[in-house]
């Protein structure tokens, strides 16, 4: 088989929890890498997840714990061979689905990873993952990604918006949550959009009919998009107070690592995971800690 080129992009996100949840974590973690299986599947909103956890790995920034996540797929519905046969997947043991690869660094309150998979669940999987290391059900946990600059300019500060410009892939938008923008949710419900196709919209306000999108809607349309990984690109141009034009760009607004890999493989393996996170794991710590710091 031909060597194939694989991009990767490895997204990066904040970790608000319990100061509980950080000091069992590494012991939670031992105490699942002891036994003799170190997996388990769990189920999610009717999707089966099985969960890996690799090693314990010892880097510049801290003690990363990497982690394996497969994620059922029920799209994968039938199986058709040469001779014209289709029939259903059937599966006795282990999942059909997307793999997705992180990095849990307690001591910075970061988790980052990456998937070949469907970009746009990949904070919902890592959050899923998280939740398996609670000691107390009660506690919540909750993934934010992480800015490049330390403070973004206000979508509140426009006194009025004129367009809205994004681009988003369209296996990000199969599933979504029950709080999506209802123009998201229009958009997964298109019958006409192909699947793993880059969607680029233009919205320009005031060519549309009045109320069609209220600054609450805007805001609200803005606000999940820039929290979305799988957007690649986010910009709105409105008016100030003082009626001068406003800018603004939060697609590249978050700090992630992008390399490619070789592989003879349809997928990316668990060795070349633990590669390109340790490297980008570097990447953050040159990058983000030193701003922190000054």
């Amino acid at each position: 088989m031909n060597r194939t080129i694989k991009p990767v992009t490895v997204h990066f996100f904040s970790i608000e929890a319990s100061h509980a949840f950080f000091e069992k974590f590494r012991p939670n973690f031992l105490a699942t890498t002891t036994n003799s299986i170190n997996t388990r599947i769990i189920n999610v909103r009717s999707k089966k997840h099985l969960i890996k956890a690799i090693e314990k790995i010892e880097t510049i920034q801290g003690s990363a714990y990497a982690f394996t996540v497969v994620r059922e797929r029920n799209t994968w519905q039938t199986k058709a061979t040469r001779d014209g046969r289709i029939s259903g997947i059937s599966i006795n043991q282990g999942i059909i689905g997307d793999a997705y690869y992180f990095f849990v660094v307690p001591n910075l309150k970061i988790v980052l990873g990456f998937t070949p998979g469907l970009s746009g669940s990949l904070k919902t999987v890592g959050k899923t993952l998280l939740e398996q290391f609670k000691n107390d059900r009660l506690d919540s946990v909750s993934l934010n990604l992480i800015p490049k600059e330390t403070e973004l300019f206000s979508l509140s500060e426009l006194a009025e918006y004129n367009s809205l410009h994004f681009k988003i892939s369209s296996s990000s938008l199969t599933e979504i949550s029950d709080d999506a923008p209802q123009l998201i949710k229009d958009l997964s419900a298109a019958p006409y959009i192909e699947n793993n196709v880059q969607l680029a919209l233009d919205l320009e306000f005031n060519d549309l009919p009045e109320n069609a999108f209220s600054k609450e809607n805007i805001f609200e349309i803005v606000s999940y998009l820039s929290d979305h990984d799988g957007c690649s690109l986010l910009k709105v141009k409105g008016l100030n107070n003082d009626g001068q034009s406003i800018h603004l760009d939060f697609g590249n607004a978050f700090f992630s690592y992008k390399t490619e890999i070789s592989t003879r493989k349809n997928y990316v393996d668990e060795n070349s995971s633990i590669k390109i996170l340790n490297s980008a794991l570097s990447k953050y710590h040159d990058n983000i800690i030193p701003q922190k710091t000054t």
